[in-house]
């Protein structure tokens, strides 16, 4: 079973100005960095309070992360779930007929990993780790959840959560808004799988260019107008779109390694 996120992958051009841009925007640091030669890249870790950003730069143009984004641009790469044994875990996907990229462990930057193929896991890059490599911060900043765009939420959600050992917490419609979400349980963070129920939209054009996966992710803070306004004050766009009382405040993905971030009030 998939204890909780651990981190989300993140593909860069440039290590170094990536983890410039996240410690002067959002106030995080670096907390491990390493070049992992078998694997052609250079990984750092930037940790939140609950879960932590990998980001990766490719050592050479041909190896997996090079083409990722030499293919889609930089962005978000994956999304990695810790476990407590990897080689019983491994079985258990096995079992379920999950397709795995390599079917046994290996040595990865937080500790022995394996990675389930997007086929299997609704066009998500999915990495499952046994973590021995832990990192401290003292940010405030939290991940919310991440969002992930599919053409059925019922028929997603349901897959994760037999497959994953999520549980399904509620389904929603959005007020105003065409989408219907499915929300699943990953003990300090959440899942959200989306859905566009209109004939177009962001969902949908989303998934039209880059098919079906994660489409944003959202962080929550004490103070969203004030990060929103020292992201403004770094060059960054952000947009605000109330919901209801809520006010939901969207980084522009081409202002922040072609990621979508919302910034979230935490709930006092």
């Amino acid at each position: 079973m998939f204890k909780r996120i651990d981190h989300i992958g993140i593909a860069v051009r440039d290590i170094q100005a990536a983890a410039e841009k996240f410690e002067r925007a959002y106030g995080l640091t670096v907390a491990a960095q390493e070049e992992i030669e078998d694997q052609q890249l250079i990984a750092a870790l930037v940790p939140t309070a609950n879960v932590r950003f990998e980001l990766m730069q490719p050592t050479t143009s041909d190896s997996v992360v090079g083409r990722y984004i030499e293919r889609r641009g930089e962005g978000i790469h994956h999304v990695c779930f810790e476990v407590d044994d990897i080689r019983s875990e491994i079985e258990t996907l096995k079992g379920r007929d999950v397709q795995l990229i390599q079917g046994a462990p290996r040595e990865g930057f937080v500790g022995e990993v394996e990675f389930i193929h997007p086929k299997s896991a609704r066009g998500v890059l999915t990495e499952i780790a046994q973590v021995t490599r832990r990192t401290e911060t003292d940010t405030d900043l939290k991940l919310h959840h991440i969002t992930i765009a599919t053409p059925d939420r019922d028929e997603a959600a349901a897959t994760w959560s037999k497959n994953f050992g999520l549980p399904i917490t509620r389904k929603t419609e959005r007020e105003g808004a065409p989408i219907a979400t499915a929300w699943l349980d990953a003990r300090d963070a959440q899942v959200e799988f989306a859905q566009q129920t209109s004939d177009s939209g962001p969902l949908a054009r989303a998934i039209e260019s880059r098919g079906e996966g994660v489409y944003g992710i959202a962080l929550d803070t004490e103070d969203a107008p004030a990060l929103a306004a020292k992201l403004t004050s770094e060059g960054l766009r952000v947009v605000e779109d109330a919901e209801g009382d809520n006010v939901i405040r969207v980084v522009h993905p081409q202002d922040f390694f072609g990621t979508l971030m919302m910034i979230l009030q935490r709930e006092s």
